[in-house]
C-alpha cells in the first residue's frame, strides 16, 4: 500500500507541474486496523462474525469452549467449602477454659481474703494460685493453637480463591468481544475450529474517521505542523471530487526516496515525508480511496 501511495504521489507531482494544481500533497485513505486474537485455547463453539458487520465495543461475538475451566472452578469451590468447615470457632471452643480461668481467679481472690482473716492457711492459697496460673497457661496455649490452625486454613482458602479468580479471568477470556466500535474487515476463523491462544480471529477498524497518508516534499514539510488543518479532496471516480476537512495528527521524521532506495545527490528532489491527516467520515469515504491535500496555512504558488 505504501509503494502504491508513493507512486500516486509521483504522478500527482508531475501533474501539478503541468497543470499548476494548487494541491500540496496526495495520498491514499487508510484505517487504523485492529486484529482481534483468541485470548484462550479451545474449540470455537460460537462465532457470529461476518465481513462488513458493524460491531459495538464490548459486544460478544463468539465463545471458546470453557467446559474444563468450569469444572476446575467447581472443584476448587468444593475445596474452599471443605477447608472452611475445618475452621475453629475459637470463641466457642475456648469458652470452657475461659470459665475455668475465671473460676480460679475468683477462688484466688477469696482465699487471699480468707488467709488475711486466718480462716485459711497459706498452702491452700498457694495451691489455688498454682491452679490459677496453670489454667491461664492452658488458656493461652489453647488460644494460640486454635489461632494458628485457623490462620493456616485461611491461607489455604485464600490460595484456592486466587486460583478461582485466575480461572474466572480465563473464562472471561473465552468470550470473543469487539474491542472497538467499527466494521469487520477480514474474518480469519470459523465456528468449530480449534483456536490457540493468540490465533487471529478477525480484523476490524473504526471507520468513523479515516487517515489520509499523504506524502509531502521537504519544502512543504517545513511549513506544516501537528494540529494544522487541511482541505482534502477525495476522489470518488469519474472526475467526481468531494471536499473534506482534516487535521494533521502525525508527521514522519524520516524521508523516503523514490523510486530508488539509495539516494544520490541528484535524487534529493525525490525526498518525500509521510504525513497522516485524520478526516471525519460521512459514510462515503472508503479505505484505499485517493485524496489530494491542501494545507490551509500555505499560500498557493
Amino acid at each position: 500500500m505504501r509503494q502504491i501511495a508513493l507512486l500516486i504521489f509521483l504522478v500527482f507531482i508531475t501533474g501539478c507541474s503541468k497543470e499548476n494544481n494548487t494541491s500540496h500533497a496526495s495520498g491514499v485513505f487508510e484505517t487504523e486496523d485492529v486484529i482481534v486474537s483468541a485470548l484462550a485455547a479451545g474449540e470455537i463453539i460460537k462465532f457470529d462474525v461476518e465481513e462488513g458487520s458493524i460491531l459495538k465495543k464490548g459486544i460478544v461475538v463468539g465463545k471458546i469452549d470453557d467446559k474444563q475451566l468450569q469444572l476446575k472452578k467447581l472443584h476448587l469451590q468444593n475445596a474452599v467449602y471443605s477447608a472452611e468447615t475445618k475452621l475453629i470457632n475459637i470463641e466457642t471452643q475456648i469458652a470452657p477454659v475461659a470459665e475455668e480461668v475465671l473460676k480460679y481467679k475468683k477462688e484466688a481472690a477469696r482465699f487471699t481474703n480468707l488467709v488475711k482473716s486466718n480462716a485459711a492457711n497459706q498452702k491452700q492459697l498457694d495451691d489455688i494460685n498454682s491452679a490459677y496460673t496453670a489454667t491461664q497457661k492452658k488458656y493461652s496455649a489453647s488460644l494460640d493453637t486454635m489461632q494458628k490452625n485457623n490462620k493456616a486454613i485461611e491461607n489455604e482458602i485464600n490460595g484456592l480463591k486466587i486460583q478461582i479468580a485466575q480461572i474466572e479471568d480465563n473464562i472471561q477470556k473465552s468470550y470473543i468481544k469487539a474491542p472497538i466500535d467499527g466494521v469487520v474487515l477480514t474474518k480469519y476463523a470459523n465456528a468449530f475450529e480449534f483456536a490457540q491462544t493468540g490465533k487471529p480471529l478477525f480484523k476490524m477498524a473504526d471507520v468513523s474517521s479515516l487517515i489520509l497518508r499523504a506524502y509531502v516534499t521537504a519544502d512543504i514539510l517545513t511549513q506544516v505542523k501537528l494540529g494544522d488543518k487541511a482541505e482534502i479532496m477525495a476522489d470518488f471516480g469519474k472526475e467526481s471530487m468531494q471536499k473534506y476537512t482534516g487535521n494533521i495528527i502525525w508527521i514522519s521524521d524520516k524521508a523516503e526516496f523514490t523510486p530508488k532506495t539509495i539516494p544520490t545527490r541528484d535524487e534529493r528532489s525525490n525526498l518525500v515525508y509521510a504525513v497522516k491527516i485524520q478526516v471525519k467520515n460521512d459514510g462515503y469515504l472508503r479505505k484505499g480511496m485517493y485524496g489530494e491535500v491542501r494545507f490551509n496555512n500555505i499560500n498557493a504558488e
